[in-house]
């Protein structure tokens, strides 16, 4: 993983015009010839002919997808020999305020300005004593889509980067490889010294490990559920991103001083089965804001009707991107009046939060969608009871718990014990935002055979 501002000013260097330089990037992600020119709007062999003056530019002869290895070799080879120089120009005392404009020590590659950040603050005490106090080994910050964990992840960083010798924040959008995060996190921590990295994947994850026990670091990984396999059971790796499983358990498991925050809509298997409450691995799951938090959101797009306010803030679950979008609609369509926007009564789901929902739909197993489809046109909460003996015809009950805990695995259930006095039993429901994206999804056949039930 090559830093973008050190490979914008090589590109520049070598004549590299961005357009050329956009379709290197997509290419060493692995993206294919037709995959880049669709990411781009351009023609394939538009995309073959910048490719080519790339290769031209940095001299790199031969034809095929050599070249496009020999390209990544010699990137590699310069930034490493950048760290390398870097390092030795620093002075021998750093100042110990935290304040220098660049520390070559702290990684941001892709964390978002975190300026406008809205409460939190029980979480953020949280997740210092865990990581600072209690030395935890692994922190998961897990949720629904929308509900803050990059923002919070950033925010905890940087308030908690004087404690580290090394923070370096990875955000897995592009889902690289394990082999590449590896070789990228090895090279930052090995500097000044020269490496040659090991093939194996065990003996990286051993190699990296010996620099965490040496060194005091703060690793982020975000977004790790891109790396999670979209199967009938959840906790599942793509086949080629196991060694993600393999490192989160030996972190989780073997000695070292450092710490690894990660966010992740789902929960990767490693995590349920090593965390615990007084551990050296622990999780936590965020829920919306509170609503002088969720407020200032608000505020921040003048809304009007402040009487309103905490049903809009109610009805989305103090979740910060849905309260977002929703308030940019008010403030667009109904001139910034909360009042005249709930008059209609519907709720917004945005384009970009029902590709959220869709991306963790279709992980869904049979079971689950059952559940899903079921909660979503019951208005009140849900007891298990409830659940297996409206089921007991399609579903066992060993595969109702399984999906339970599955769908709780996947930040899609709300969960709130029973006030009955008598009774300690978990209710269930789904968000009115999950509710509304489910019920448009319930195919018509169902639809149909339920009415006709009803009737």
């Amino acid at each position: 993983m090559i830093n973008q501002d050190f490979l914008q000013t090589l590109a520049t260097a070598k004549g590299v015009s961005n357009l050329e330089l956009d379709v290197v990037v997509l290419a060493m992600d692995g993206d294919s010839t037709p995959a880049i020119a669709k990411k781009l709007n351009v023609s394939e062999d538009t995309v073959r002919k910048r490719l080519s003056e790339v290769y031209r530019k940095f001299q790199i002869p031969g034809s095929g997808p050599v070249k496009l290895t020999k390209l990544q070799q010699i990137l590699v080879s310069q930034y490493q020999q950048y760290l390398s120089q870097s390092y030795s120009d620093l002075p021998n005392h750093l100042p110990s305020d935290g304040q220098q404009d660049i520390n070559l020590h702290h990684i941001w590659n892709g964390a978002p300005d975190v300026s406008a950040f809205y409460g939190r603050t029980e979480e953020l005490a949280t997740l210092e004593k865990w990581i600072v106090r209690d030395r935890c080994r692994i922190v998961a910050l897990l949720g629904m889509g929308g509900i803050g964990k990059t923002y919070l992840s950033v925010k905890l960083a940087r308030q908690i980067q004087e404690r580290f010798e090394y923070i370096i924040w990875q955000s897995l959008h592009q889902a690289p490889t394990i082999q590449d995060v590896l070789a990228n996190l090895i090279t930052i921590l090995s500097q000044p010294q020269k490496i040659d990295l090991p093939e194996a994947l065990d003996q990286r994850v051993s190699l990296l490990i010996k620099y965490l026990r040496e060194k005091h670091c703060l690793l982020v990984l975000d977004a790790v559920e891109i790396v999670l396999d979209s199967s009938t059971v959840f906790w599942r790796y793509h086949n080629e991103s196991e060694g993600y499983g393999i490192l989160l358990r030996r972190l989780g498991e073997e000695q070292h001083q450092s710490c690894l925050l990660m966010t992740s809509i789902e929960k990767p298997r490693e995590i349920a089965l090593l965390e615990s409450s007084t551990g050296c691995v622990r999780a936590l799951e965020l829920k919306g804001l509170k609503p002088e938090a969720a407020q200032k959101i608000l505020q921040s797009k003048s809304l009007t009707g402040e009487q309103q306010w905490s049903t809009l803030i109610q009805t989305y679950r103090g979740n910060p991107l849905a309260l977002k979008i929703v308030a940019t609609t008010i403030q667009e369509v109904f001139s910034c009046n909360v009042d005249e926007f709930l008059k209609y009564e519907f709720l917004v789901v945005s384009d970009m939060f029902r590709e959220i929902l869709d991306w963790q739909f279709k992980r869904l197993s049979n079971a689950e969608k059952e559940i899903m489809y079921y909660l979503a046109k019951q208005n009140n909460l849900v007891s298990v009871q409830n659940l297996q003996q409206a089921m007991q015809n399609s579903i066992t009950t060993s595969e109702l718990i399984v999906a339970l805990e599955s769908l709780g695995g996947r930040s899609l259930l709300e969960k709130v014990q029973s006030e009955d006095k008598n009774t300690s039993e978990t209710l269930f429901s789904l968000q009115p935002v999950v509710r509304n994206y489910v019920n448009k999804l319930i195919p018509v056949s169902k639809r149909l055979n339920e009415d006709k039930k009803r009737a």
